[in-house]
């Protein structure tokens, strides 16, 4: 029985330290996120080098 408490306390504590609070869910939403178009012109990729090498 001993054994069986110190399981229940241990795995109520992990929930209690490791759990997801509400209030962290919500500051991470309030950030914008970059969309379609906000990012502005990317430039293309360079050129492939050409055939042969050196």
């Amino acid at each position: 029985m001993k054994k069986l408490s110190l399981i229940i306390l241990t795995v109520f504590l992990n929930m209690a330290l490791f759990s997801c609070t509400p209030e962290e869910l919500t500051e991470d939403t309030q950030e914008p996120l970059a969309c379609c178009g906000d990012g502005g012109n990317i430039p293309p990729p360079p050129p492939p080098p050409p055939p042969g090498g050196n």
